[in-house]
C-alpha cells in the first residue's frame, strides 16, 4: 500500500467539505445559520484571492516574455469561460486557470493510495494571443483510455508522468486547429519534448466528430505518434454519449498500442450527473490481445459554486496480468478550479 501525503491546505479543505451550499444541516448542533454563512463567505474570499494570484502569475510571465517576443498589437482580454461539466474541456477553454485534484484510490489486492494532480493553462496574450503555458502533473501520452484510469496509479508507472511546456496555436479555426508544443516531460528525469498537434472537427447539430493527430519527439525516447478519433452526441444539461478510439506508436514501445472508451452520461440537474464508462486497451501489433477490460459507474456533483466538484467512481477491471480476474476498484476525487471562472 502506497499512500501519499497531501498538503495541509488540502487536508483542511477536505475537512470542511460538508459545509456546502446545498446542505441544510449544520456540522454542529449549536452552529447558527449566520456562522455557517460567515464561514462560506470566508472560503469564497480565500478562493477569489488564489484565483487572482493565478491570473497575476500568468500576466507577470506574459509581461516578462513580451519584452523579448511581442506581437505587433496586443489583443483584448477574452471573456471568462462558462461553466461546463467536462473539466478536460474546461482546461482548453479561454482564460488562465489551474485545476487541483486530490484523489483517493482503492484497488483489490493492491490496497489504498492517494495522490494530487495539478493541471492548468496560463495565457500569454502580450506575447501572442495564440500562446499558452500548459502543464499536467499526470500527463502520459501512453494513456489510451484517459477517461478510465486504473486505480492505484503508482502500480502502473506513475513515475513516468508529468509534463509542461509552451503551446502555440497556428490557427484558431474551429474546424482545423494545428498547434506546436515545446517543453519538458518530467519523472524520473526531465526530457525535452517537441510536438505537432493537428485537430480536425466537424459539428452537425448535436453530433460532433473530432480527429486529432499528434507527432512528438521526447529526448532519448525518440519519435512517436498518436491518433485519436471521437464521436460525440450531446444535448446540454440532458445527456452526453462519447466514443473514443486511440492508437499509439513510439520508438521505445513494443509495437502498436490501441484503446477504446465509451462514455454515457445523464445530467440529473445543473449540479449533478451520473454516467457509465467502458474501456479496453492492449497491443495490436506484433501480436493482438486485450491488456485490460474496464467498467465504471461515475457520479459527479458540483459541491460549491462553479469551482468545487466531487467525483465518486466505483467499478471493475479485468487485467491480463491477473488472468482477467474480476478486480474491484474505486476512486474518489475532487476538482478545485482557480483562475478565470464564472459564478
Amino acid at each position: 500500500m502506497r499512500t501519499r501525503s497531501l498538503s495541509i491546505p488540502i487536508a483542511l479543505l477536505l475537512a470542511c467539505l460538508p459545509a456546502t451550499a446545498e446542505q441544510r444541516l449544520s456540522l454542529h448542533p449549536d452552529s447558527s445559520p449566520k456562522s455557517r454563512s460567515d464561514f462560506i463567505e470566508t472560503i469564497d474570499r480565500y478562493h477569489e484571492t488564489i484565483c487572482a494570484s493565478v491570473i497575476n502569475i500568468g500576466e507577470g510571465m506574459d509581461r516578462w516574455l513580451s519584452n523579448r517576443f511581442r506581437d505587433s498589437t496586443r489583443p483584448a482580454r477574452r471573456e471568462r469561460a462558462p461553466l461546463i461539466y467536462d473539466l478536460e474541456r474546461l482546461a482548453n477553454t479561454n482564460g488562465s486557470k489551474i485545476i487541483l485534484s486530490p484523489y483517493f484510490d482503492l484497488r483489490d489486492a493492491d490496497g489504498f493510495s492517494a495522490g494530487l494532480r495539478l493541471r492548468g493553462k496560463l495565457e500569454l496574450p502580450r506575447v501572442s494571443d495564440r500562446l499558452d503555458l500548459v502543464f499536467d502533473s499526470d500527463y502520459n501520452e501512453g494513456d489510451l483510455t484517459p477517461e478510465i484510469k486504473e486505480a492505484n496509479r503508482a502500480r502502473i508507472g506513475n513515475d513516468e508522468r508529468g509534463a509542461a511546456g509552451l503551446r502555440l496555436r497556428l490557427s484558431d479555426d474551429l474546424k482545423f486547429r494545428p498547434s506546436l508544443e515545446l517543453g519538458l516531460k518530467f519523472k524520473p528525469d526531465p526530457l525535452p519534448r517537441i510536438g505537432l498537434r493537428l485537430r480536425l472537427a466537424h459539428e452537425n447539430g448535436t453530433f460532433t466528430t473530432r480527429f486529432i493527430q499528434r507527432f512528438f519527439w521526447e529526448g532519448k525516447n525518440g519519435w512517436g505518434e498518436r491518433s485519436s478519433l471521437d464521436f460525440e452526441k450531446s444535448v446540454r444539461d440532458e445527456y452526453l454519449v462519447r466514443l473514443n478510439t486511440s492508437i499509439l506508436w513510439t520508438e521505445t514501445s513494443e509495437g502498436v498500442q490501441a484503446g477504446e472508451t465509451l462514455q454515457l452520461y445523464r445530467f440529473l440537474s445543473n449540479r449533478r450527473a451520473v454516467g457509465l464508462k467502458f474501456g479496453v486497451y492492449g497491443p495490436v501489433e506484433p501480436s493482438v490481445h486485450v491488456e485490460t477490460y474496464s467498467a465504471r459507474v461515475s457520479w459527479r456533483q458540483r459541491m460549491h459554486r462553479n469551482w468545487l466538484f466531487i467525483k465518486v467512481e466505483p467499478g471493475f477491471d479485468w487485467p491480463h496480468d491477473r488472468d482477467y480476474k474480476t478486480t474491484p476498484v474505486v476512486q474518489v476525487a475532487l476538482d478545485i478550479i482557480f483562475g478565470d471562472w464564472v459564478d
